[in-house]
């Protein structure tokens, strides 16, 4: 004990608060108040004694003795409350004389005070009656209402509970020393960058600052494709992460896995503004300037179907259970079979992006400065809400868990935007990544979607906590400008393409060494033996047989 003594002293002799002699008390009462908590009455002496402190006020003490004695009228007259704590208050003291009633065996006064307490709570009132009928041992009940049965530790309990609903000024509360540690390490939580909620990150300490590891940002390039015929405006994982699909400036496509690559020249005749897989990675469809919509297989390459139904420039794709969903300048989306059947029309206005939840069928309006929200009922006729901005929306994404949504909102001056879509209200702002005049792409990141990350006109990867808008970190990713960024859960893999005609995959785990993978360019488009194209509705036809992906970790 006496160790213990003198490491007690030596730490609040160590205690410095300049010019602050109120703050140092505080400090000691709240040691104090500790210490006389876990037992250490020798010590909690030998500090008063010291610090010229006491553990309680006068009027402390005094309001203790009358709880110990059980002197209720003196207790209420001491206090001021509110109503609502006046309620509460009279509740659990009105509980104590019940059951001080009860084992003087003082029935009648026990049943009227009974009928007051069941008025504000019933419930635990019908336990408490039970006592009075009960016989035997009362312990069970005891033990339910979280009740001691010492009468004398009952009391202290009472006042323990009081001080918990008063406020006494400058008396510490029995619960304040814990609170206090709560609040620091809440703060210190909301100002670590790299925060994310996963066990390995629940042992925090206030002798220095908690900070999170970085290592769950993906900085480290393990693979790098290179040879693209030209700068590289899209760049998507599969949904197994198997596959990549590029499109380049000169409206080549690309399919490259880690066994095959494939090259389509001049996929279309004009800009590619959209690709995006089915579920099952089985086909890869492309959206362009050209009005057209390509299906491609993936395995080999080969151009499926072609979709002309649309009258303008297709601007956007998406696939969602089963379904492709396309839109662009003509004022409608159209949902399709993979074959090319369309099977419903939604009268729109220039859809820029198309984004699918299971509850929502989100609408990046291009001539409007806001996202419209639809029921996903597959009907897409009842509109909830739109999210409003006052800037030029230039690209979105939805998070893995279907929760929240990032904007690029500006051209020229660019930040992120990061809304609820369980509220529908903006959360937080992320600055500092550079833009001129091109749009860049964003998305989630980690598999709780800790962080939010954009490519920059500077090649560089910016990523931002999704919890406290600080900057995590930043990736000196290309030479040129990076227009897309996608992050694989499964692999926990982010995807860069740029303007320097090269893709990146990125890594949270070291790379000894990278991979370095020249993209093949001679190869032509494969023949075409089964193309179609759909000018109007066509018969419906059985889909090939595909040959299943080998076995085995097939990711990059």
């Amino acid at each position: 004990m006496q160790v213990y003594d003198n490491l007690a002293l030596q730490e609040v002799q160590s205690i410095s608060v300049d010019d602050s002699p109120d703050r140092l008390k505080e400090i000691i009462r709240m040691i104090l108040q500790e210490l006389n908590q876990m037992g250490y009455d020798d010590v909690c002496k030998i500090l008063e004694d010291e610090s010229q402190t006491k553990l309680d006020t006068t009027q402390i003490s005094e309001l203790k003795e009358s709880f110990l004695n059980g002197d209720y009228e003196n207790i209420l007259q001491q206090l001021d409350y509110s109503d609502i704590i006046n309620r509460k208050l009279q509740f659990e003291i009105q509980k104590q004389l019940y059951l001080e009633i009860v084992q003087q065996r003082n029935y009648e006064q026990a049943v009227n005070l009974l009928r007051q307490l069941s008025e504000y709570n019933e419930q635990e009132s019908q336990v408490l009656a039970k006592l009075i009928f009960l016989q035997e041992d009362a312990s069970q009940l005891y033990a339910q209402l979280g009740i001691p049965i010492d009468q004398k530790e009952q009391r202290l309990q009472l006042y323990q509970k009081s001080l918990n609903l008063l406020n006494f000024g400058d008396f510490s509360l029995q619960t304040q020393f814990d609170k206090v540690i709560d609040q620091a390490l809440e703060y210190q939580i909301k100002r670590c960058p790299y925060h994310n909620d996963s066990n390995e990150n629940k042992n925090y300490s206030l002798l220095i600052d908690h900070n999170c590891q970085s290592y769950q940002i993906p900085k480290n390039n393990s693979i790098l494709f290179q040879g693209f015929d030209d700068e590289v405006w899209i760049g998507k994982f599969s949904n197994s992460g198997i596959w990549i699909g590029c499109a380049t400036r000169k409206n080549s496509i690309y399919i490259i896995s880690k066994d095959y690559q494939y090259k389509i020249n001049k996929a279309h005749g004009m800009d590619i503004n959209s690709l995006v897989f089915s579920s099952d990675d089985k086909l890869l469809f492309s959206g362009s300037n050209d009005k057209k919509i390509n299906v491609y297989d993936v395995q080999t390459a080969q151009l499926k179907v072609t979709i002309n139904q649309h009258t303008n420039e297709v601007l956007c794709l998406a696939y969602f259970k089963n379904h492709l969903f396309s839109g662009g300048v003509d004022g409608w989306i159209g949902i399709w079979q993979d074959n090319g059947k369309l099977v419903n029309q939604i009268k729109s206005k220039v859809v820029k992006n198309i984004l699918l939840t299971d509850q929502y069928l989100l609408l990046h309006n291009a001539a409007i400065f806001s996202i419209t929200v639809i029921e996903n009922d597959f009907k897409f006729n009842k509109i909830i809400t739109h999210m409003e901005e006052q800037e030029l929306i230039v690209s979105s994404a939805v998070s893995q868990n279907q929760q929240f949504l990032v904007l690029n909102v500006s051209k020229e001056k660019p930040k992120l935007h990061l809304w609820s879509l369980k509220t529908f209200q903006k959360q937080h702002v992320f600055f500092g990544f550079q833009v001129k005049g091109i749009e860049l792409k964003c998305c989630f990141g980690s598999k709780k979607d800790n962080y939010v990350c954009v490519g920059s006109q500077d090649g560089k990867v910016y990523f931002f906590n999704k919890n406290n808008q600080l900057q995590q970190n930043i990736i000196n990713g290309h030479n040129q400008a990076i227009n897309f960024v996608d992050w694989h859960s499964q692999t926990a893999q982010l995807l860069t393409a740029s303007d320097d005609k090269t893709v990146k995959i990125w890594t949270q785990d070291q790379v000894v060494q990278q991979q370095i993978i020249n993209i093949i360019n001679e190869q032509e488009q494969p023949s075409n033996t089964q193309l179609s194209e759909i000018v109007e509705e066509q018969n419906d036809h059985e889909e090939e047989e595909y040959q299943q992906q080998s076995e085995g970790d097939q990711s990059f």
